[in-house]
This record gives C-alpha cells, structure tokens and sequence, in this order.
C-alpha cells in the first residue's frame, strides 16, 4: 500500500513538472509572438511616418507651385464666365418666350384645322329648300311668282356662302402653313440651342433633349403619359414638344446635363447592384419612383426608345437596356437619328463602355418591390 501510494505521488510529481515545462513553453511563445507583432508595428509606423513626410513635402510642393498658378487662371477667367453666364440667361429667355409663342400658335392651328373640318362639312351638305303649298283649285299667279323669286333669292345666297367657304378655306391652309413654318423654324432653333450645350467649352444650360418612340398605337398615349410624370419627377418641365409620325420630340429645361448624368448613374447601380449607400441616395432624382415606373412602362412594350437628357432606354422584344451618355455621344444619337429606331438604338448602347452600359432585362421582370 505504502508502494503505490508512492508510485502514485512520484507520477502526480511528474505531471505537475511536465504541465509547468508545458506552461512555460506556451509563456515563452506567446511572448515571442508579442514581440514579433511589436516589431511588425513598429516597422509599419516608420513606414507610415515617412509616407506622411513624402506627402506633406509634395502637398508643399503643390502649394508653391500650382496654386498661385491656379489662382491667377481663376482671375483672369472670372470676367469670361460673368459675361458667358448673362449670354446664357438671355439666350433661355429668348428660348422660353419663343416656346410660349409656339405653344400659342399650336392651339391656334388645331383651333383652325376644326373649323376648317366644319366649314368642309357644311360645304358638302346642301341646303333645302321650302316651297310653300298652294291652296284651292285655280293657284294664284302671285304667290306662285313669290314662291319662285324666293327660290332664286335662296340659290344666289347659298351660291354667295360657297363662295365664301372656298376663301375661308384657302386663308385656313395658308395659316396652317404658316403656322407649320414657324413650328419648325422654333424647332430648329432649339435644336441648335441644346447642341450649342453639348459643345466642349461652352457654358452649361438648362434646356436638354428628350424624345419618346413607341411603335404599338395602343400604349403610345399611356407611355406619354408615363414619361411626362418622369419629366416632372426629375425636376425638369416640358418646354416645348413636337409630334413626328411615332416619335415625339421634347424640348425639357431646368437641370443641366452633368446632374441629370449623375442622378440617372446613381439610380441604375441601386437598381443593379441592391446598393443602398447615403452618397448614392443623396445623388438619386427626386422621385426615383418615376423613373422606375417609366422603365416598367417600358419593358410592357414590344418596341420603344425613351430618351431623357443623358438617359436613353431601348426596349426590343428581347431586351431592356440603357445607358448614361456622354456630350459628344448624344450628339452623335442625334446626328444618326437612332433614338426612331429600338434595334439600332439596343445595338449602339451594348457597344459602350461598360461603365455607361446596364441591362435591365432581369430587374423589369422581377416583380415590383411596392
């Protein structure tokens, strides 16, 4: 008994030496690894030291160096940007008085083109003519003369409104053309006011281009109706508008291209991405909810182009894609007139970088998100 419990003290012994060995290993290597991180730390600090010296010497150089120049830039430049800032202020209410006088002059020739469908209507219907009866046996020579005199007073008069009729049209259709003439010359000059903007150099202005092609009959008054709301929803307001055949031309004004650009850019990477960071949102349009309903609206049709400033979707019976284009690259839609046709216009924009670039096809067939 005295034996084992000997044995047994001298094993509970040897245990207790090898955990101390064990323990004192595991304190030596911890305290390695802490010297180890120490040092690594260390050298990570020296390094961050020198790099903030580097930079805070080239920050000085800069300093020196450029920015007096760029101060003198901005001072010699300062009196041109005044002078290009009232240009612009003139010319966007010489373009808005002429789009009041347009919207006027379009009222007026649909006003004309009724009348003149009325005045066609009663040309071609004729009148009639009353002749009274006459009573008793033996007619009396003087009421039958009356009769006839009254007949032929009716016949002149109705020859003299005919007349009249075919003069009135006439002064209708040269109206109506002058009218035409006018629209488009105001057409024109918009036209080469929002290219003037796209030039490199010039002053931002706050008239952009839209237009909306559908090719159904049955959506196109559902689709305008959509991306007028879109318009308003971006914070801009439809200046003027022309209607081509299937395409509608817009003439919007109150926010310039850059913002438009940066506001669009950020909606399409939430929409693609689930991105839903503070910097995104801040730069999202005002009602971001618009421009989703109008590319939904979209993605219902077989075959239609919306474009809205630097914004442009496509919808061809396959696809739902669009892009954020550049100055130079809505010139160019404008110049080839791609924005009337969906596969040229799907084709071009899958061309793009792909920065520019989203398909939609996958995000307007999920179900919307209330």
């Amino acid at each position: 008994m005295t034996i084992a419990l000997v044995l047994l003290c001298v094993a509970v012994g040897v245990l207790e030496l090898y955990a101390g060995r064990q323990a004192k290993y595991q304190t030596e290597a911890f305290v390695n690894r802490v010297k180890e991180l120490h040092s690594l730390v260390r050298r990570q600090n020296q390094t961050l030291e020198s790099t903030g010296k580097q930079l805070t010497e080239e920050l000085g150089e800069v300093r020196q160096r450029l920015l007096p120049g760029l101060d003198l830039r901005v001072h010699q430049h300062g009196g041109r940007i005044d002078e290009l800032a009232a240009l612009l202020h003139r010319t966007e209410e010489y373009i808005r008085a002429q789009a009041i006088r347009l919207h006027e002059l379009e009222k007026q020739r649909e006003a004309l083109a009724e009348l003149r469908g009325r005045l066609a209507d009663m040309e071609s219907t004729s009148f009639p003519v009353a002749v009274p009866a006459i009573a008793g046996q033996g007619p009396s020579d003087t009421r039958v003369e009356a009769a006839l005199t009254r007949i032929a007073d009716l016949e002149h008069n109705r020859a003299q409104m005919l007349g009249l009729q075919r003069d009135l049209s006439q002064a209708l259709e040269e109206v109506e053309g002058v009218v035409a003439d006018l629209l488009h010359h105001t057409s024109g000059e918009l036209d080469r006011a929002i290219t003037a903007t796209l030039e490199p150099g010039t002053a931002p202005i706050t008239t952009v281009g839209g237009s909306l092609m559908c090719a159904d009959p049955a959506l196109r008054d559902v689709l305008a109706d959509v991306y007028e709301r879109c318009v308003e929803g971006s914070g801009l307001s439809v200046q003027f508008k022309t209607v081509e055949d299937r395409l509608t031309r817009y003439y919007l004004t109150g926010r310039v291209l850059e913002e438009l650009g940066g506001g669009y850019t950020a909606l399409l990477i939430s929409l693609t991405m689930d991105v839903g960071s503070p910097s995104l949102r801040r730069r999202l349009p005002s009602d971001e909810s618009s421009v989703k309903a109008l590319l939904r609206a979209l993605h219902e049709s077989a075959g239609a182009v919306a474009r809205l400033g630097p914004l442009v979707v496509s919808r061809t019976p396959d696809a739902l894609v669009c892009a954020v284009l550049t100055h130079s690259q809505s010139m160019e839609f404008d110049r080839h007139d791609l924005l009337s046709d969906p596969a040229g216009t799907t084709a071009r924009l899958r061309g793009l970088p792909v920065h520019q670039f989203w398909d939609l096809t996958a995000w307007a067939g999920r179900p919307a998100a209330g």
